[in-house]
């Protein structure tokens, strides 16, 4: 029998099995990420360590929030961690539905949005979150002392990461939108001030307070997009001349 004769309620019992699969994959993930959690913390320190002042430390000023703060990492860590089975899951439900050029278009969908998501949460661990640190502690000195709360710290680290994760998505959207005809690679040209203000609103929403850490990270923001604008206009090329 083809999976498009099977009764409704078998496809309900597949989908309830993969769920069932990926939260025990993401409950366990969960309980390992918890046990390395002082592990993951060093490693989200270590770029505000190398910029702290000397005999300077983290702080934290709720009861709670150090508990708090490490059940947050590893949840995040958990998702990250379990991300390859939630994905086999939801791949394994919906394949056999799909035709043979249908998966190899979405294997490589998968495959390049993950790399370029990772490379993207990199860049901003590597690049940005130190760049800002360096700008924002650069004010310290013998009449202020930086103090830099835990909550705060590990919320920017973590919303860089994730954003520039995201972003780095964006041109290999902008690419694949081009290439099966749904958007024209000019509309991304004659859009560029609107997803300009976006792009700024996201750089706001990361550093709220510090006008000029804002522009410094709508720099790179933009120039992913104009990376996009090129590859979104190649692709467009591409398919007409096929």
């Amino acid at each position: 029998m083809s999976i498009d004769h099977l009764p409704f309620y078998t496809h309900l019992e597949e989908l309830r099995s993969r769920l069932i699969k990926s939260a025990v994959a993401i409950g366990v993930s969960f309980c390992l990420c918890y046990f390395f959690s002082d592990f993951l913390i060093q490693l989200l320190f270590e770029p505000v360590k190398q910029v702290l002042p000397s005999n300077s430390k983290m702080v934290f000023t709720a009861l709670t929030e150090g508990f708090i703060a490490y059940l947050k990492v590893a949840f995040w860590a958990s998702l990250f961690l379990s991300s390859p089975v939630v994905l086999y899951q939801v791949w394994s439900f919906i394949a056999p539905g799909l035709y043979a050029h249908e998966k190899s278009t979405l294997r490589k969908a998968l495959f390049w949005g993950g790399l370029l998501f990772i490379s993207g949460g990199l860049f901003g661990y590597w690049i940005i979150v130190p760049f800002v640190l360096n700008i924002t502690f650069g004010y310290a000195n013998e009449n202020l002392q930086a103090l830099p709360r835990l909550k705060n710290y590990l919320t920017f680290a973590a919303k860089t990461l994730f954003t520039f994760g995201l972003v780095f998505e964006l041109p290999f959207l902008m690419a694949v939108t081009s290439k099966v005809g749904l958007v024209s690679h000019d509309y991304f040209k004659k859009n560029r001030k609107i997803c300009y203000i976006v792009l700024y609103g996201l750089a706001v929403l990361l550093v709220p307070t510090d006008i000029f850490s804002q522009l410094l990270l709508f720099l790179p923001l933009v120039g992913v997009y104009e990376i996009g604008i090129y590859l979104a206009r190649w692709m467009g090329l591409k398919n007409n001349h096929e």
